[in-house]
C-alpha cells in the first residue's frame, strides 16, 4: 500500500439473522416484525462497497437468537462473498442472549458467552475480551465485550455492562499500543447515549430515561472507557444496538454508531445502510460517510 492510498472500513451492526431465512426479527411487535434478514446480508455482503472495502467491522448482534444455525448463516455468506479474512467480529446482546424467562444460577453468565464465543470460534475469530488486532502497523482495531452477561429475562437483556477486570485489561492494551497513531475501539453499547436537553442541543433524536436505562452501561464504565479513549489517543469508537445512525463527538473522541445492517429504509424501499470510513495513510486523517445500498 502506498502513502497516497487509502484505507477503507465498512461498519455493519445489528444484522439479526435467523437460523431459518423465513424467520421474523424478535422485536416488541405483535405484528409486522421484520425478516428477509439473511437474504438482505446476503446481498449487501457481494456489494461493491463491502467487497471493495479492506476491512469490515461488525458490532454485534449478528444473529437474533444465539443460535449457532444462524452464526452458521452469518459465516457462510462471509465466506462465500471472500470476506473472512477481512472480518473483524464483536459480539451483541442477542448473541449473548435470554429472550424468555429463567430462574437465577450462577452459571448463567457462563452458558450465555458460551454461545457468542462458539458463534465466533467458528470463523475463527477473537472471543477472549478485551483483544487487540494490529491490523496494519498504523492502524489498531480493540474489541470489547459490552454485554449484560447473566440476565434472567428479556427485559435486561438490552443493558450493557463491562466489568473492572476487563476494563483494566483495555487500559494494559491501549498503553501497549500507545504508539500506533490510529485506534479504533469497538463495541457493542455506545459509551455515550445523551439525555434529552444534550440530544437536542445537538439537534439528534432524543430517548426517554427508560430507554436510556435500558439501553447503555452504566454511567461509571461509560466515563472510564471515554476517559481511557481520550487519554491514550483513540480516534473514534463505534458501536452498534440501537438501530439508528449516530455520529458525535464527546470528550474528543468521535463516536459513531451504526444503524441495523439489514433493516430497509422502508417497507417499500430495499435501500440498506451502513458507514464508510477511509483513512488517509499519510496523515492518518479518517472521514466518514453513511453508505446506501440499494438491492432487489
Amino acid at each position: 500500500m502506498t502513502k497516497s492510498t487509502k484505507y477503507n472500513i465498512i461498519h455493519l451492526s445489528d444484522l439479526h439473522l435467523t437460523s431459518d431465512d423465513d424467520a421474523s426479527r424478535t422485536e416488541p411487535k405483535i405484528f409486522g416484525s421484520l425478516k428477509g434478514m439473511n437474504d438482505a446480508f446476503r446481498k449487501i455482503s457481494r456489494s461493491a462497497k463491502v467487497q471493495e472495502a479492506n476491512l469490515i467491522l461488525v458490532t454485534g448482534d449478528i444473529t437474533d437468537r444465539g443460535e449457532q444455525a444462524a452464526w452458521q448463516v452469518f459465516w457462510a455468506a462471509i465466506s462465500s462473498a471472500n470476506l473472512l479474512e477481512r472480518t473483524i467480529v464483536i459480539p451483541g446482546n442477542h448473541d449473548v442472549c435470554c429472550l424468555g424467562l429463567r430462574t437465577p444460577a450462577k452459571d448463567h453468565a457462563k452458558a450465555d458467552l458460551q454461545k457468542a464465543v462458539i458463534g465466533l470460534s467458528m470463523g475463527q475469530k477473537h472471543h477472549r475480551f478485551p483483544w487487540a488486532d494490529l491490523r496494519e502497523p498504523w492502524l489498531v482495531i480493540f474489541g470489547l465485550n459490552s454485554n449484560n452477561l447473566g440476565n434472567l429475562n428479556a427485559a435486561t437483556n438490552a443493558m450493557g455492562e463491562i466489568d473492572y477486570f476487563q476494563l483494566e485489561a483495555f487500559a494494559r492494551l491501549l498503553r501497549k499500543y500507545q504508539n500506533v497513531p490510529v485506534k479504533i475501539v469497538t463495541l457493542h453499547h455506545s459509551p455515550n447515549i445523551p439525555e434529552d436537553e444534550t440530544a437536542t442541543r445537538r439537534q439528534g433524536p432524543t430517548m426517554s430515561y427508560f430507554k436510556r436505562l435500558a439501553r447503555q452501561l452504566p454511567q461509571d464504565q461509560r466515563r472510564a472507557i471515554r476517559l481511557l479513549c481520550i487519554t491514550q489517543g483513540v480516534r473514534i469508537a463505534l458501536h452498534g444496538h440501537l438501530h439508528r445512525s449516530e455520529n458525535r463527538r464527546v470528550g474528543g473522541v468521535r463516536i459513531i454508531g451504526a444503524p441495523a445492517t439489514t433493516e430497509p429504509l422502508s417497507n417499500i424501499d430495499p435501500t440498506y445502510t451502513f458507514w464508510n470510513y477511509s483513512i488517509s495513510q499519510k496523515s492518518y486523517r479518517i472521514s466518514y460517510r453513511l453508505c446506501a445500498v440499494k438491492i432487489q
